[in-house]
C-alpha cells in the first residue's frame, strides 16, 4: 500500500498548487503515514502526524459517537424528540415529532442549510470575498431557534434522506441541553480523553496554533479559518494524523469495553428505508450500495460496509474510513486556498485509496 499511496498522493499534489496532503493507513494496529506538498510549493510546508487541520463535517461523527456514549449511559434516547428539548418553542407538529434518531441519520426532512443559514450565506456570497465567509461564526441559538420555528421539511421525517447540516447542529446542542455541559468539554470527557486524543478539540492552545495548517494562494496569501457558534458540532472540530488514527482504531476494535460498544453502535445503528422508496445514492457518485448510520456513511462494494465520512471548510478537506473486515482505516486530510473548488474529488481519492487498501489486504497484497 506504500507504493500506492505515494504514488496517488503525490499525483493529487501535482496537480495543485500550494496544497498539503497527509494520507494515514492503520492495519491490525500499525500505522503508515506519509505527507505531501505540491510540487515547487513555495509556501505550504510539509505537514505531519501532528500537523493540525480543520476536519469540516467528520466532526458529525465525532458527535454522533458521543450521541451513543449518552445514550448508553441515559442521559438521553435515539426516541427524544425536539419538543421535548424546547418546549418554550412553538413549534409546528412535523417540527416538534422530529427525533434524535432523525437527526442523526439525515432523516428528519430538515433541508441541507435551513432557511436562516441559507440566508446568512447568500448575504456573504454576495460580498465576493472569501475573507467575510463568516456565517458559521455568525449563526448562533437564536438563529437556530428561528430556524426551528419557521423550517419547512423537504419531505415527511422518517421517508428518507437530506444530508442536513443544520439538523446535525440542532443534534449537537441537544447534547448540550440533556447533559447540561457544552460540547466542548463534554466531547473531551466522554471521547477525546477516553482515547487519548490531545488535538481534537475547536479552541485552540497558543501550542497547537502554531501547528494548524493554512492554506495559501499562489501569491502567498494564507485562506481564512473557519469559526463557529452553535453550528461546531455539525463541522467545526479540527485534528491531527495521530489522533484521527487513533480514532480509526478505537472504532476497529473487537473488545467488549463500554467505549467500544458505544462507538459500535454509531457505526451499525442505520435509517432502514420504508419500503417501497428508492434509497438515497451513494455520497461523491460512488456505485457502492449506500445505507446511513449514526453519523457515519456504510458503503459496499461487495467486500462488506466501508465505514466513511468526509469533511470541507474553506481551505481544509478530511476523509476517514474503516473496513472492520480487514481491521484497515485510512485517513486523508489537506489544506488549500482553494479547496472548495474540490470538494468532490478529494472524497473520491480517500474512498479510492481505501477500497484499494481493502482489496489488496484481502488479497495479500503488498501494494
Amino acid at each position: 500500500m506504500t507504493e500506492l499511496i505515494e504514488r496517488e498522493g503525490q499525483a493529487y499534489c501535482d496537480a495543485r498548487s500550494e496544497l498539503t496532503l497527509i494520507v494515514g493507513l492503520t492495519h491490525n494496529g500499525e500505522r503508515e503515514v506519509r505527507a505531501f506538498r505540491s510540487a515547487g510549493a513555495k509556501y505550504a510546508p510539509l505537514p505531519d502526524a501532528r500537523t493540525i487541520y480543520e476536519i469540516g463535517s467528520f466532526s458529525k461523527v465525532f458527535t454522533t459517537s458521543l450521541l451513543s456514549v449518552l445514550v448508553s449511559s441515559g442521559v438521553l434516547s435515539l426516541d427524544d424528540t425536539v419538543a421535548s428539548y424546547f418546549p418554550e418553542l412553538d413549534l409546528k407538529p412535523e417540527i416538534a415529532e422530529i427525533t434524535v434518531f432523525d437527526l442523526a441519520t439525515h432523516t428528519s426532512g430538515l433541508s441541507g442549510d435551513g432557511v436562516v443559514l441559507a440566508r446568512l450565506i447568500a448575504e456573504d456570497v454576495a460580498t465576493g470575498d472569501l475573507a467575510k465567509f463568516k456565517y458559521y461564526e455568525h449563526y448562533s441559538k437564536e438563529h437556530l431557534d428561528e430556524e426551528l420555528r419557521v423550517a419547512e421539511l423537504v419531505r415527511p421525517r422518517g421517508s428518507g434522506w437530506e444530508y442536513s447540516r443544520t439538523g446535525l447542529s440542532l443534534l449537537g446542542h441537544i447534547l448540550e441541553v440533556a447533559s447540561g455541559e457544552q460540547y466542548e468539554p463534554l466531547l473531551k470527557k466522554h471521547i477525546c480523553d477516553p482515547l487519548g486524543l490531545k488535538d481534537t478539540t475547536y479552541t485552540l492552545s497558543e501550542e497547537q496554533e502554531s501547528r494548524l495548517v493554512r492554506g495559501y494562494d499562489e501569491n502567498g496569501q494564507p485562506s481564512p479559518v473557519w469559526y463557529w457558534d452553535i453550528m461546531l458540532p455539525q463541522g467545526g472540530l479540527r485534528s491531527t494524523m495521530d489522533d484521527m488514527l487513533t480514532f480509526a482504531e478505537a472504532n476497529l476494535a473487537t473488545d467488549d469495553s463500554q467505549l467500544s460498544s458505544d462507538l459500535r453502535r454509531a457505526r451499525e445503528t442505520e435509517f432502514e428505508w420504508p419500503a417501497g422508496s428508492t434509497p438515497a445514492p451513494a455520497p461523491y457518485g460512488s456505485k457502492a450500495t449506500f445505507r446511513q448510520a449514526l453519523g457515519w456513511w456504510n458503503l459496499d462494494l461487495g467486500d462488506g460496509p466501508v465505514t466513511q465520512h468526509a469533511g470541507a471548510t474553506i481551505s481544509y478537506q478530511s476523509f476517514g474510513a474503516v473496513h472492520q473486515g480487514t481491521r484497515t482505516g485510512l485517513v486523508a486530510m489537506t489544506s488549500s486556498a482553494t479547496n472548495l473548488v474540490d470538494v468532490m474529488a478529494f472524497p473520491v481519492l480517500g474512498q479510492d485509496l481505501i477500497n484499494k487498501a481493502v482489496t489488496a489486504v484481502s488479497n495479500g497484497s503488498s501494494d
